[in-house]
């Protein structure tokens, strides 16, 4: 099984740092599911996070240019750590970094579903994330494209026929209302992604993240319409509980 799995920021940092303890329990997870048979395709958000944390910053700058540097900075030592914990695991990874400029050229298109698909076939898991040294539309309020790589991965699942995309944030999945500010159930099945199911989905995010619930709702629709199974749940859970329904999550039917 082909499992695309999204690490957000609000999950992965932790005052502001990388939370590298949770990120190593996460990666042995992963390489446990690679082992056992699955193609596993990682989108992960945290540079920015990583690079605050080489500069001793507690707050997220504003600039557009100072994140694109601090995202340079700290992608170089994101993926260090990921390929060092993959290492112990003997499990190989290969970085790709993407823009929504490439999903829009059929030729650039089909180039980055051929390198997923080799890293794949050939037993490499793909980490992907958003290329904040050419587009600044990540990084800036008003030009959010990929809204905390979710829409980043809903582009990806889609286009390399993913069987399975799981989504992982710090709540247990959609809430009927925002579970932050303490009301709400868990919707635990979405047969439809509706207007009804989009007014429960909140904005709210921490002080890293960009999109919130609402921008998860969003690429869940865009997989379920392209034929796949979307799973929101809480990455303090393990992969395998959330995968086989054994811990809170909200599953969202492929159309």
């Amino acid at each position: 099984m082909r499992i695309l799995i999204k690490i957000g920021s609000a999950l992965i940092s932790k005052n502001h740092k990388i939370d590298y303890s949770w990120l190593a329990v996460k990666i042995q997870q992963m390489a446990a599911l690679q082992k056992a048979g699955n193609s596993i395709v990682l989108v992960t958000s945290g540079a920015v996070a990583a690079g605050m944390e080489i500069n001793g910053l507690q707050e997220r700058p504003q600039e557009v240019l100072r994140l694109q540097m601090l995202s340079g900075q700290g992608q170089v030592k994101l993926i260090r750590f990921y390929q060092a914990q993959f290492d112990i695991h003997n499990v190989p990874i290969g970085q790709v970094l993407l823009t929504h400029h490439n999903f829009d050229k059929e030729k650039e298109l089909k180039c980055i579903v051929s390198i997923i698909d080799a890293y794949c076939r050939a037993g490499v898991i793909p980490v992907i994330n958003e290329n904040d040294m050419v587009s600044k539309d990540e990084l800036s309020d008003k030009e959010r494209i990929f809204t905390d790589n979710d829409i980043l991965t809903a582009l990806v699942g889609k286009n390399i026929g993913a069987d399975l995309t799981v989504i992982l944030t710090d709540v247990d999945g959609l809430y009927t209302a925002d579970p932050k500010s303490g009301g709400g159930e868990i919707v635990k099945d979405v047969k439809t992604v509706t207007d009804d199911i989009f007014k429960m989905a909140t904005k709210k995010t921490n002080a890293l993240g960009l999109g919130g619930m609402y921008s998860k709702v969003q690429a869940a629709a865009v997989l379920n319409e392209a034929g796949i199974d979307t799973i929101v749940a809480n990455g303090k859970y393990a992969l395998t509980d959330i995968l086989e329904g054994k811990s809170p999550r909200t599953f969202f039917h492929k159309a």
